[in-house]
């Protein structure tokens, strides 16, 4: 393969749907039916508490400086409060009911085995670099079945530092021993894969899948519409502008 050594993805929005939305409403409606509450009330507590505790915990929680399971606690305490209903038991049982639901709206993108399965089919190395408490991301690639395809996973949670910062881009290149201009990283996010990939020296593939334009023309970047597009990009790798 031409210019490119190993390919590096993103996980959330990129190879797996984000069900959060999904599961917040199915636990929403599950409290509401089992203690007389209001759905539609839950989620707007809900939305406003996410709002509230993203701000102040969600980096923190996604460095691995919270326990995994302390922002979505958080979160749920302050949405029942709301009720007067914040005992531990129900926000217990609000956790339970939105981590399982959350689990079963993972799902992969429908060309997301087929473009892996291709590349490891080559010979080509593939790293995940992620956002997100390190348990809880590895978990997520269990459940969805692809845990095995990655020769190197590195999260966020893992070292203490997010996307874009170089640092974890740089740590999952060496985990592979690939320089960065011989590499390739994939996302849908533009400030923490196309940003942080081209600051890091990678080529930076963004995965537009509704064609948005970009937040910053001046960072160089190949727009994709489909995964299915990695595999011809990474064979032109070397003709991708970098920093």
């Amino acid at each position: 393969m031409e210019g490119i050594d190993a390919v590096f993805f993103d996980l959330d929005g990129t190879l797996v749907h984000d069900g959060a939305g999904d599961a917040v409403q199915h636990t929403a409606r599950e409290l509401a039916r089992r203690h007389g509450l209001d759905a539609e009330a839950i989620l707007a507590a809900n939305t406003d508490a996410w709002r509230d505790c993203w701000a102040l915990q969600g980096e923190k929680w996604m460095r691995g400086e919270l326990p995994g399971d302390a922002l979505p606690r958080e979160i749920w305490r302050l949405t029942l409060s709301r009720f007067g209903r914040d005992d531990a038991a129900l926000v217990d049982e609000a956790v339970v009911l939105h981590v399982r639901a959350e689990h079963g709206t993972f799902s992969l993108f429908a060309e997301t085995l087929v473009v892996l399965g291709s590349l490891r089919a080559d010979g080509i190395p593939l790293g995940l670099i992620t956002n997100g408490p390190a348990e809880f991301q590895r978990a997520k690639l269990v459940t969805v079945g692809i845990d095995g395809l990655f020769d190197v996973v590195v999260a966020s949670g893992d070292i203490g530092v997010l996307k874009p910062a170089c640092e974890i881009f740089e740590r999952a290149l060496d985990g592979l021993g690939v320089a960065p201009d011989r590499a390739m990283h994939v996302g849908d996010n533009f400030a923490a894969d196309v940003v942080g990939a081209s600051d890091a020296g990678m080529t930076a593939l963004w995965i537009n899948r509704d064609a948005a334009p970009a937040p910053r023309p001046d960072v160089p970047h190949r727009d994709i519409r489909s995964l299915h597009e990695v595999l011809v990009e990474r064979t032109q790798g070397a003709g991708i502008p970098r920093r």
